[in-house]
């Protein structure tokens, strides 16, 4: 009877150091979680404040690729890796810029008319882009406005992901593709709702640089690139010492281009450990260096 009663007991304590032991592991957990979280939110504040010094310190004259915040940046803070990564936004097209209101803004319009063309892409989408931004609830050129599940948008793009919800754009024409072995782009390489409207033509790629004009070939953008490699353009004007580029183009053109760029996304990987934390911050350097909005996945 007593070694029954013994039993009991041991078995009691058993089940109750058990207990202890899991709720000991649960708070123990739960403390370095919060722990964790805590020196990621520090690290990430860290960041958009070195990001903000960063561009503040930066010529804000001139913006070209192979400056020190054009490159990718590791970062190592004790047990906390991170890399960032800066995409200036004024090398890419502005869809709302094709709007104004209810309007078409047709020099805009024709830039990206030429970049379709170039890419092989129907005019279709380009006027259910328009339908999806234009103030009115009105089809304009075959635009599609009524959707089954919704209706266009009717306002400005906010995300470049919104695009997906137009008809005709699909995984490719977003993403983009390789054919014959050459990679074409697709609008996410393309396009930012974040751009102040003009190109930055220290940044922008062949495809945006063709588009501003038809008289800037593939050879043409080439020679630009391969000329801003050796020296950055410090005024639009140095167009016209790249070998092929006239003061004709340069007058039609000069109004949609610029040498410095405005906003800036940058996109942070923060790794403690196993975890992986992904930030995203929108900044502008109009003036002083602001952050428009941030996300932290």
């Amino acid at each position: 009877m007593i070694l029954i009663i013994v039993l009991i007991i041991i078995s009691t304590l058993g089940v109750l150091i058990l207990n202890l032991s899991e709720e000991r592991f649960v708070l123990e957990n739960y403390i370095e979680s919060q722990i964790n979280t805590e020196e990621i939110i520090f690290a990430s504040k860290s960041a958009e404040k070195a990001l903000k010094k960063l561009l503040d310190r930066d010529d804000k004259s001139v913006d070209y690729i192979g400056e020190f915040w054009s490159q990718t940046i590791p970062v190592s803070l004790n047990d906390i890796n991170i890399q960032i990564e800066i995409i200036d936004q004024e090398r890419f097209l502005n869809p709302n810029f094709l709007v104004n209101g209810t309007t078409i803004n047709e020099k805009h319009k024709l830039v990206f008319e030429r970049l379709f063309d170039i890419l092989n892409i129907n005019y279709a989408i380009l006027y259910n882009i328009i339908e999806w931004i234009d103030k009115d609830d009105l089809p304009n050129n075959g635009g599609k406005e009524d959707y089954n599940l919704y209706m266009a948008k009717n306002d400005k793009l906010d995300t470049l992901e919104e695009l997906k919800l137009i008809e005709g754009i699909n995984d490719n024409i977003y993403n983009g593709t390789v054919e014959g072995g050459y990679f074409k782009p697709g609008f996410r390489s393309l396009f930012s709702p974040y751009s102040n409207g003009k190109v930055n033509i220290n940044t922008a790629s062949k495809w945006i640089l063709m588009a501003l004009d038809n008289d800037i070939d593939e050879a043409l953008a080439n020679e630009i690139i391969i000329y801003r490699q050796r020296k950055p353009f410090k005024n639009i004007k140095d167009l016209v010492l790249v070998d092929g580029f006239n003061s004709d183009i340069l007058y039609r053109i000069e109004n949609m281009i610029d040498v410095k760029s405005e906003n800036f996304l940058a996109k942070i990987d923060i790794t403690k450990g196993k975890r992986k934390y992904k930030m995203i911050i929108l900044l502008n350097r109009q003036n002083k260096t602001k952050i428009v909005w941030r996300k932290l996945y």
